[in-house]
Formats: structure tokens, sequence, C-alpha cells
């Protein structure tokens, strides 16, 4: 072996050893990141879109449905985040630094749009460097709608991956040299690579099973948290609408105001939760502050209309969003027995007309149903509202069957759950033993129990 090939070898063995080590340091990740980039990392782990309620730009839930179905058809993994514009403020107001600190975070190889603030950028492990970023800013140029622009961007990073990035071929030894005892040193170094290797794509393979077990789950929760996300845009803006009224009587109203604040509390302690779920199961309690938050808000527009302020009932069944229903009604369903149901003022007039009143309908798979023929994961969303009576109410359909099996969301069988039980109960299963009294009465039909609230004064006034 001639020398200049013997002072090559060690040369090519360290380029070697600095690939693995760089390659299983990018591996790592980042050892920490903000509470923006930890909160979307949550959610994108779970869902390969995550859109904020509060960004600005948004999408609408038909948009982020489309968007949705789109990704699961991709050939290679792409990640959508829409957020605030405060999200900036941790990659020091750079979006294509904000959406390698989430793909970093997030761990997994593939691209990374991310929108913050009318603001975009882009990144990938999967293509080279820099086409993200060029196919983020030609599609946002040509689509000023943010679900155009992400449809496109979807289709040309898709388009990019289908073309295997092109390598230089290795440098071949001089003919006629034997590496002698250097090709030892490269075969060892080999053999640990390949050791390496072969333990990572172990790893991610175990990694991917999981995640194959965990996409079903993944779906679900989107399903119900759309569901959820409706009732918090509707809550908000009904909230909002109010407000415009409420500002010229606050002053000599200081009981609805009250009310009308502890509404604005519970809308907050909603989308908190809402943040926060991670499995279907969590959305009870977004549902449970929704529920209280609609009571407050119809007392503290009944007080501003100077009427008196409605009972502490369930809301309608029919649609929650309706708020507080005045009374049972009976309901004949066109399958399954009849039953009394709890009904808003409008609903009980369309049934005492001769009429039916159109339920709920919730999106699962590529089609709506009525909110009491949807499969099990949205029992919680349904069950935080009614609590232990839940089953009852929807006994026969596909929804009773799930609440008949255990809802997780109430602790009471008996008729009370979130929103009918003191705070305490609901949360910890402990009764609040400080001059908190839990009693029990009937509804008006003597078929729903409901647990009353001892904090609020069961009138509102």
């Amino acid at each position: 072996m001639s020398p200049g090939a013997r002072r090559g070898l060690p040369a090519r063995a360290l380029l070697v050893l600095a690939g693995l080590v760089l390659w299983l340091a990018g591996l790592a990740g980042p050892a920490s990141a903000g509470p923006w980039v930890d909160r979307t990392t949550g959610n994108l782990r779970d869902n390969p879109l995550y859109v904020h309620p509060a960004a600005r730009p948004n999408l609408s839930l038909p948009d982020q449905e489309r968007i949705r179905a789109r990704l699961s058809q991709v050939g290679t993994p792409i990640f959508v985040a829409v957020l605030p514009s405060q999200a900036l403020a941790e990659a020091g107001g750079d979006a294509g630094r904000l959406a390698a600190l989430v793909g970093a975070s997030v761990g997994r190889p593939g691209t990374y749009l991310v929108v913050a603030g009318g603001s975009q950028g882009a990144g990938s492990s999967t293509l080279a460097k820099g086409q993200a970023a060029g196919r983020a800013k030609v599609a946002f140029q040509r689509h000023p709608d943010l679900a155009d622009a992400t449809m496109d961007f979807i289709a040309r990073v898709e388009d990019a991956a289908g073309t295997p990035p092109v390598t230089s071929a290795p440098a071949q030894p001089p003919p006629g040299q034997e590496d002698g005892g250097g090709d030892t040193v490269l075969l060892v170094l080999l053999a640990l690579a390949g050791v390496v290797a072969l333990a990572v794509l172990l790893a991610l393979t175990l990694e991917n099973r999981s995640a194959q077990r965990t996409v079903r789950s993944g779906h679900q929760l989107a399903e119900a948290k759309a569901v959820s996300q409706e009732d918090l845009e509707a809550l908000g803006a009904d909230l909002r609408n109010l407000a415009v009224d409420f500002q010229a009587d606050e002053l000599d109203n200081p009981a609805a105001v009250n009310q009308y604040t502890r509404a604005h509390e519970f809308m907050e302690r909603a989308e908190q939760a809402f943040e926060q779920a991670r499995s279907p199961n969590d959305l009870a309690q977004v549902s449970s502050a929704l529920e209280s938050g609609r009571f407050s808000m119809a007392a503290a527009r009944a007080m501003f209309e100077r009427r008196s302020p409605p009972r502490r009932r369930p809301p309608c069944f029919f649609d929650t969003r309706h708020g507080p229903s005045v009374n049972d009604v009976g309901w004949e369903p066109a399958s399954g027995p009849p039953r009394p149901v709890p009904a808003c003022a409008a609903c009980m007039r369309q049934i005492a007309n001769g009429g039916q009143p159109q339920p709920r309908r919730v999106r699962t798979g590529l089609r709506r149903v009525p909110f009491y023929d949807a499969p099990p994961h949205f029992e919680s969303w349904f069950g935080g509202y009614f609590g232990g009576a839940a089953a009852d109410l929807v006994a026969g359909f596909p929804l009773g069957k799930a609440l008949d099996d255990g809802f997780v969301g109430g602790r009471n069988t008996s008729g009370g759950g979130y929103g009918y039980l003191p705070v305490s109960f609901a949360d910890t299963g402990v009764l609040d033993t400080g001059g908190a009294i839990t009693g029990e009465r009937e509804s008006d039909s003597g078929t729903i129990t409901i647990q009353e609230d001892p904090d609020e004064d069961q009138s509102a006034g």
C-alpha cells in the first residue's frame, strides 16, 4: 500500500465516525422548547393538523376536514400547524425557525409547515435543504386563502418527495492498490455503523407499530374535538353579541353583570380544558364548563331584559347550543322507544305543533349523523353535558350503548355529573365538606334527577 493511501484511511474512518455522531445527535432532538412549541408538538403527535382556535387567519371546520383528509393520503409525512402570532416569539419572530423547532420537538421525519399570524415557515428532514421553505413561499404567494395555500403546499411537497435527491458516487481507490490493514479498520467501523443502524431501525419499527395503533385514536380525538370546538365558537359568539347590549345596562344591574362575568370564567375554563385534552375522554370537562357558561349567560340575558332568571336545568337535548331547557317533553324518535327529554322553549313548541326538532349532527368519517347515532368516542362530549342521566336519554341508540358501558366523565350514576355537582366532587370525587350541601330533586317529569350546585343560586337571582 502506498503512503498516500495509508494516510487516507484514518481520514475516511474519521468521516464515518463523525457522520454517525451527527446522525445520532440529530435523532436526540432539542432538550426543551417553549409552551407554544410544546403544545403544538403534543397535538401533532396525535394528528398531522393542529389549528389553534385563536389563530388569525384561521381555517374553517370544513377546510380543516378537507386538509386532514388530504394529509391522510399523502405518500410522505407532512405536518401542518396554524398558530396565533404570539407563537413567533419563541423563535425570535421567524416562522421558519418556529417550524424547525416544532419538527425537532415532534421528533418524527417529515415536512413541517407552520402558519403563525399570517407568516408561514417550513422545514423538512425528508427533502433537500431549502425545498420546503421555497415551496411554502410559492404556494402562499399564489393563494391568498390559507386553505388553498395549504393544499397547494401539500401537493408541492408530495411532488418533491417523489424525486430522490441526487448523490455523488463514492471515490474509488486507484487500481492495483490493496488496502491491507486499513480495510480491516473500515470493516469494523462499517460493522458498528450497521449495528447502530439496525438498532435505530428496530426502534423506529416499534414506534411505527405503536403509531399505527394510535392513528385510530388520533382520528377519534380530532372528530370529538371538532364538535367541542363548534360549541366553544358558538358560546363565544353569543357572549360577544350579549356584550354589545350589556354595556348600557351594566351600572344599574350588578346581578346581571355578575352572571355575565361567570359565563366568561366558564368559557375560559372550557378553552383551557380543550387545549389540554389528549383523548376523547378529556372532553367531558369541556362540555361541563360550556353547560355552566351557557346557563350563566342565559341568566345574565334574562336579568338584563328584566325577566326572572331561568331555573337550573339540563341543556336542551336536541342541541346543547340552544342553552338551558325549560321543561321535559315527550319525544318519539323514529327508532327506539318514546322518552321524556329536556327541551328549550323553541323545541317544545315544535313538538307541541306536531313537528320534530332537528337534532344536532356531528361528523364521523365522511358523513354527518344525528348525535345519538354517533360512535363511542363522542360519549364524553355528550356525557359532560348531562352527567349520569346521559345514558337514559339516548338509550337504544349507538351512543346510548357506549354510555351503558360506563361513562368515564360522570361520577354519579343517579343523574348527576359534570355541571351538576360541586366542582370539588366533579374534579376529584371527594365531596366538599366545607359547608356545601348537595341536594337531589326531581325534574318536572319526575324522570331526570340532577344534582344542584351549592355554589350557585339555583334561580340565578
